[in-house]
């Protein structure tokens, strides 16, 4: 029974790794985005100024422009995958924490019964009586 116990431990324990790690990923994806939207609105600006610039200046923006908006995409697709990966870790986090709670609270049960059990027995033969 301690061995199960312990496994279970250890199988909750890399769970809330995974988890953690999972989380960890998803912020770094958000703070990707995040960034990319400050750079798509920093050239967005240059391009609402009143200056005029060459034609290969613009053709340049707008290259980029369009790059940050792949990227974006991208970034979006990766956050909504990843989001769906941390809610499954989540599930299963919970149910290895569900299963380990049962498996200590029967080992508290078994535990409780083998003393019941030695105390029974030891008053039996401290008496030297016999059941009748």
């Amino acid at each position: 029974m301690q061995n199960r116990l312990e496994t279970l431990r250890r199988i909750a324990s890399l769970q809330n790794d995974i988890r953690k790690t999972g989380e960890i990923k998803l912020a770094t994806l958000q703070r990707q985005r995040h960034a990319a939207e400050a750079t798509e609105t920093r050239l967005v600006s240059y391009l609402d100024e009143n200056h005029v610039y060459t034609p290969a200046y613009m053709k340049t923006l707008a290259d980029k422009l369009q790059a940050v908006g792949r990227a974006k995409r991208r970034l979006a697709q990766q956050i909504e995958d990843q989001a769906k990966v941390l809610l499954e870790c989540r599930r299963q986090t919970r149910q290895v924490e569900r299963v380990l709670e049962t498996a200590t609270e029967e080992a508290r049960r078994l535990d409780e019964r083998r003393d019941l059990d030695a105390t029974i027995e030891a008053e039996l033969n401290r008496k030297g009586a016999s059941l009748p």
